[in-house]
């Protein structure tokens, strides 16, 4: 069953339908369910499909079979090409019989630079003198966000000829529970946690097995698949950038400033600049910027990790934790994960999930106060020189709400209640209402509330 991506699918589906020639661009990181959108896509693609995976070698090597996958479709072993230049023409005269769609995945494994893209842009201009209706579709798909977004800039030879980008992210947390629907809603919870939004990872969940065992299996055992995979996922993209490692070490679970990464930054490599480090890492979409609002009405950039699976990769197993060989799994699980995991870790990241289901509740119109946005927000108490910051505020007409996130089993205290409505009267704008994201009772009728049973509702599908 394939999950999600409707506008995705939609958009694509749309372009399979029309009389032009189309160049669509996909982008997005392993695992994410590019390939298998394209496969979904293509179900209702009437015509001959040529899909090709590139392989990471040479240039000619790929021309040649992505050669033979055009033989085997089109019968003919007396086809040559010198080029995708010629690979593209040829399509084209024959998409003037039936519509072609040539889908080229992993196109950066392929790539000689400019070169290469050079030769698709001269077949593209070369159709498009022609000016004639032409149904051929292509779509360039890769992996490499570095190398996927400089296609189409402004000094590149491909610049302008996409008539549609797409960039796949990681599903939310919502679309990512029906991969494992017969878990508990706290359990969900906790999946997405710690896997995030990937596809790839979430169908390793086994739902015959607890939470725990499932951890334990994919992370924490003598072959952990999922550690595995990040850890490759980091030596392919990440640890190719100087000090990278480093700075997500630093950042792990937290939001940081500039300031605060660079201090951390600089006990171990004193008056070394990390603003590369930051621009690379922000580029690939390891990480992320965002500008937290102060009460002041000033705005400060902070920064964090962006995907969850790489948090939970630095936060709990890129560090020794004592002697392996010591421990059985569950063992070494109970003793130096499990505790901070569902304690210190799952509270912050349930907030990531609150930001997510407020903004799907804002989105099909079942919020009492339409929102206009919705930020993290810094409160600087002037008389006791304390900073308070809300992961979550939404903005509407009548001012702004405060939205509380709390993964915790006891209920909610009272004295807890008071003290968030406390804090955001020291703002200097308006909070009109604290309400409350919880797992656990809140036995207050005063008290607006949301509980694990209103982030599951159907209604937000």
């Amino acid at each position: 069953m394939f999950i999600g991506r409707k506008d995705e699918l939609n958009e694509l589906k749309h372009k399979y339908n029309s009389n032009k020639l189309e160049m669509i661009l996909l982008s997005g990181k392993r695992r994410v369910g590019k390939s298998q959108l394209i496969v979904e896509s293509s179900k209702t693609f009437v015509g001959k499909i040529v899909s090709y995976e590139c392989f990471l070698s040479s240039y000619e090597a790929n021309l040649r079979l992505l050669e033979a996958e055009i033989k085997k479709i089109f019968n003919n072993t007396y086809l040559y090409f010198n080029s995708l230049y010629d690979v593209i023409l040829f399509l084209h005269t024959n998409a003037e019989k039936e519509k072609i769609l040539l889908v080229i995945d992993e196109y950066p494994y392929m790539r000689e630079g400019d070169t290469t893209d050079s030769e698709i842009k001269n077949a593209l201009d070369k159709i498009n003198e022609l000016d004639c209706c032409n149904p051929l579709k292509i779509i360039v798909c890769g992996s490499s966000i570095d190398v996927m977004e400089t296609l189409d800039k402004q000094n590149k030879p491909l610049y302008g000829r996409f008539t549609s980008k797409i960039n796949i992210y990681p599903l939310n947390y919502l679309e990512s529970s029906y991969f494992y629907p017969k878990v508990s809603m706290e359990d969900k919870v906790n999946y997405y946690s710690v896997l995030g939004g990937v596809p790839y990872y979430l169908k390793q969940v086994d739902e015959s097995l607890s939470f725990d065992e499932n951890i334990i299996r994919l992370f924490f055992s003598s072959s952990p698949l999922l550690t595995s995979e990040l850890e490759s996922q980091i030596n392919n993209e990440i640890s190719k950038i100087e000090k990278a490692p480093l700075v997500l070490n630093i950042l792990k679970n937290k939001t940081l400033s500039y300031t605060d990464i660079l201090q951390a930054f600089n006990n171990s490599f004193p008056d070394k600049s990390i603003d590369y480090v930051l621009d690379r890492l922000t580029k690939i979409k390891a990480i992320e910027k965002l500008f937290i609002k102060q009460d002041n009405g000033k705005q400060k950039p902070y920064y964090r990790i962006k995907e969850i699976s790489l948090v939970f990769y630095f936060t709990f197993l890129n560090h020794s934790h004592g002697n392996r060989l010591l421990y059985t799994d569950m063992d070494f699980y109970k003793t130096f994960i499990e505790d901070e995991l569902k304690h210190s870790y799952m509270p912050l990241m349930f907030e990531k999930i609150g930001f997510e289901f407020i903004s799907l509740m804002n989105k099909n119109k079942l919020l009492p106060d339409k929102l206009f946005d919705l930020y993290p927000y810094i409160i600087n108490d002037r008389i006791t020189k304390k900073n308070y910051q809300f992961d979550i505020v939404g903005e509407c007409k009548k001012g702004l709400i405060n939205y509380e996130c709390k993964y915790q089993d006891n209920p909610i205290a009272k004295s807890t209640i008071i003290e968030e409505s406390r804090q955001a009267e020291l703002s200097n704008e308006k909070f009109i209402k604290t309400v409350f994201i919880s797992k656990s009772i809140i036995d207050d009728n005063k008290v607006e509330k949301y509980y694990l049973s209103d982030l599951f509702n159907n209604l937000l599908v």
